[in-house]
């Protein structure tokens, strides 16, 4: 009988330890293991919102070259030909040829054909809507890449939080596995009790039960793994039908420390403002002068048709200043002008609502932080408490000193404590995620 009882032990010691090998049998030979870092790394590469924010940076720069164009020299062919049907009239004084004084006369002037091809060149002397422009072009570029931060950040949350699912799943398969094997050791054991009448059917039955609803229970965890392995691939920029696994050991820092910087959000609410200003002096300096030198340089051919038909060429040439003043444009200006600063305003209000939330949710973080950190090592002591309970129920009750509904009991115990580490293995996931966004290290290496 003692032999037989070690033999016992000594099976329930390997099974203990096959359990604990569990989680590596999820991953196969041939799929490829990612860290979290490594998903990082990979996703800020090929993430598709990601080279969406980045080809709208090298879209606000172009924009930016663009305005700065506008105060480049501009230099401009044309070409005009007329045939005239019809020569245009004049109207001269008759005195001009010796007529009376007062009296008028339609001539014609011209010939048939007329060809102008000339050259003009504009330089730009000042031009303070250009100016403007090219401020806040500039400022358009600076919030681009904040922009394109803001984007990153957005995905390293989404990539943990999948990743973080993915790898609790794996911890709940893991459970499952372990269950599913002691109920099934418990199912044998009760039916060769039961063969030698020293267990009821029922006892059986009940197990069976609880075998098949584990069982089940497995199967949606496993599709819900699947689901986030697909979700993380999509995240990353990666073909679906890429095989990779998360890293099943990684877990979190066992003390998180950033220190507090500024986020992005308050970055991107602050050059939002800035650009808001520039728009509003860029309107003011609409109201201002402007001022152009040009000049032209060609040639005017003129020429008839018909038996005297000839056709010669005259140089043209000229240079000159242009200034131009606006003086009133129904009030346009000012009314733009009237709800940019409005929306100032409304960007103060936004800029002092974020830095309070800031605030708040670094108070917030830190708190639930720290009670994730507490809640994770208690319940992870309850859950060496309930399997060293589960493990001497069946035990006793493979010596006769418990039954089957003490074993069960000590079982769901197991299970309820395995569910609270999962629960809190979540929350501590996630308050970590919160510190490093409300710290401003979402991006940083220790990720």
């Amino acid at each position: 009988m003692n032999n037989h009882r070690q033999i016992r032990n000594m099976s329930g010691f390997l099974a203990g330890i096959l359990t604990g090998l569990l989680l590596l049998m999820y991953i196969p030979a041939h799929t490829q293991t990612h860290s979290l870092r490594q998903c990082i790394d990979t996703a800020l590469l090929h993430n598709r919102n990601i080279r969406i924010a980045r080809l709208d940076g090298l879209m606000a720069g172009e924009k930016n070259r663009e305005a700065k164009s506008t105060l480049m020299p501009r230099l401009n062919g044309f070409a005009d030909y007329r045939y005239y049907t019809d020569q245009p009239y004049q109207i001269m004084p008759q005195a001009a040829f010796g007529g009376p004084e007062g009296a008028y006369k339609e001539i014609q002037f011209g010939v048939p054909q007329n060809l102008n091809a000339n050259l003009q060149l504009a330089v730009p002397l000042f031009n303070p809507v250009g100016l403007g422009a090219i401020k806040s072009t500039e400022i358009a570029v600076e919030l681009a890449e904040i922009q394109k931060i803001k984007t990153d950040e957005d995905v390293v949350v989404e990539i943990s939080g999948v990743y973080y699912n993915a790898q609790v799943l794996l911890n709940q398969l893991a459970f499952m596995d372990s269950n599913i094997a002691n109920t099934n050791k418990l199912v044998q054991t009760a039916t060769l009790l039961y063969q030698q009448q020293l267990a009821k059917s029922t006892d059986v039955d009940r197990l069976k039960l609880q075998l098949e609803q584990l069982t089940t229970q497995r199967n949606t965890i496993s599709s819900r793994h699947r689901q986030a392995l697909n979700a993380l691939k999509f995240l990353m920029g990666k073909p679906v039908t890429d095989s990779i696994h998360v890293s099943v050991y990684e877990t979190s820092d066992a003390e998180v420390d950033f220190r507090p910087g500024t986020i992005t959000d308050m970055l991107l609410i602050e050059k939002k403002l800035e650009f808001s200003l520039s728009e509003v002096n860029a309107l003011k300096n609409s109201r201002l002068p402007s001022l152009n030198a040009y000049g032209v340089y060609g040639s005017n051919g003129f020429g008839t048709t018909g038996s005297d038909s000839f056709f010669n060429f005259h140089p043209i040439g000229y240079v000159g200043v242009q200034l131009s003043v606006p003086l009133f444009n129904g009030m346009n200006t000012k009314r733009k002008i009237a709800a940019k600063k409005i929306e100032v305003d409304k960007s103060m209000v936004q800029k002092e609502m974020v830095a309070e939330k800031a605030r708040l949710d670094l108070i917030n973080a830190e708190m639930q932080y720290s009670i994730a950190s507490t809640t994770i090592a208690t319940v992870s002591a309850q859950v060496d408490l309930a399997e060293k309970i589960y493990s001497n129920t069946v035990l006793q009750n493979s010596q006769g000193t418990a039954n089957i509904t003490d074993v069960i009991l000590a079982d769901n115990a197991l299970r309820e404590a395995q569910q609270n580490y999962i629960a809190a293995l979540i929350d501590l996931r996630r308050a970590e995620l919160e510190y490093k966004r409300v710290t401003g290290n979402l991006l940083s290496e220790n990720n």
